[in-house]
């Protein structure tokens, strides 16, 4: 009786958003339209940023995968005039 007691009151009152907001770093060089490696050695275009994790879709991939800045490295040379991401 009062587990359900203490379940019911706490479904009565308002949760906060336990998704706390973390701002970019400066450290983060991910940067739209960057050719980065992914850690399994595959390399892939940066479609966006949010905050420390960059949106990347590697090669052979259909969808993106989110990755932390820090885990992916940039390849060079970057062939920024050949790239339209989000036209």
């Amino acid at each position: 009786m009062t587990a359900a007691y203490l379940f019911a009151t706490a479904a009565m009152y308002p949760q906060g958003d336990i998704t706390p907001y973390i701002p970019p770093t400066k450290d983060n060089w991910c940067t739209v339209g960057y050719k980065v490696m992914v850690p399994d050695g595959r390399e892939g275009r940066v479609t966006s940023v949010s905050g420390d994790i960059c949106r990347v879709i590697a090669d052979g991939e259909a969808y993106v995968t989110l990755i932390p800045h820090y885990i992916v490295e940039p390849v060079y040379p970057q062939d920024f005039a050949a790239v339209k991401i989000g036209h």
